[in-house]
């Protein structure tokens, strides 16, 4: 038997029948009493990690989503990472006049924050559970929700006398980590 690739048309159907059988699932449920609406309410207000799911419904023919979803940090961006200066919970990461914020791990851009001095702040939800900080980018070159891989970039860095950098912080529901064990 032919195996037949999916057009656009119905890999969204598919995604919309999944999805409402999941909200009627749910109100189902929840009306008979068998789970209670307002824990799904409070978990779902948090950023659930839904790249691990994708991964494992797009499996090797990229079912969901035409894309390769993985955990791997790419050498350049690992080397960069290392190279930064420690500052109280993170790193402060210089880079090229030229050179963007590059992403250290796949996720979802869950938050895009302007801070009071003008900077912008990006928050992604790792695939790894992690949310990674980018702070002090003097401008976001993505959207919210949007997933991104490692070495794609999200923004620019703040520019300034003493050159160019940005501020990375890694937590883990809520508590700093460190990744890089100097």
């Amino acid at each position: 038997m032919e195996e037949k690739e999916l057009n656009f048309v119905d890999r969204f159907l598919y995604k919309l029948l999944i999805g409402a059988f999941l909200l009627l699932a749910v109100v189902f449920f929840g009306r008979i009493g068998v789970i209670d609406l307002e824990k799904v309410r409070a978990s779902l207000s948090e950023h659930y990690n839904i790249l691990k799911v994708i991964r494992s419904i797009n499996g090797e023919n990229r079912f969901l989503l035409p894309m390769d979803i993985t955990d791997t940090v790419s050498g350049e961006v690992s080397a960069l990472y290392m190279t930064g200066e420690k500052i109280p919970d993170g790193l402060r990461i210089e880079v090229n006049e030229f050179q963007g914020v590059e992403v250290y791990k796949t996720g979802v851009v869950v938050a895009i924050i302007k801070n009071k001095n003008g900077t912008y702040q990006v928050k992604v939800k790792g695939i790894d559970d992690y949310t990674y900080v980018y702070d002090r980018l003097a401008s976001v070159d993505c959207n919210i929700y949007k997933i991104v891989t490692s070495g794609e970039i999200i923004g620019a860095p703040t520019a300034e006398d003493a050159g160019c950098y940005f501020h990375f912080y890694v937590y883990d529901e809520g508590m700093p980590v460190n990744l890089f064990l100097k």
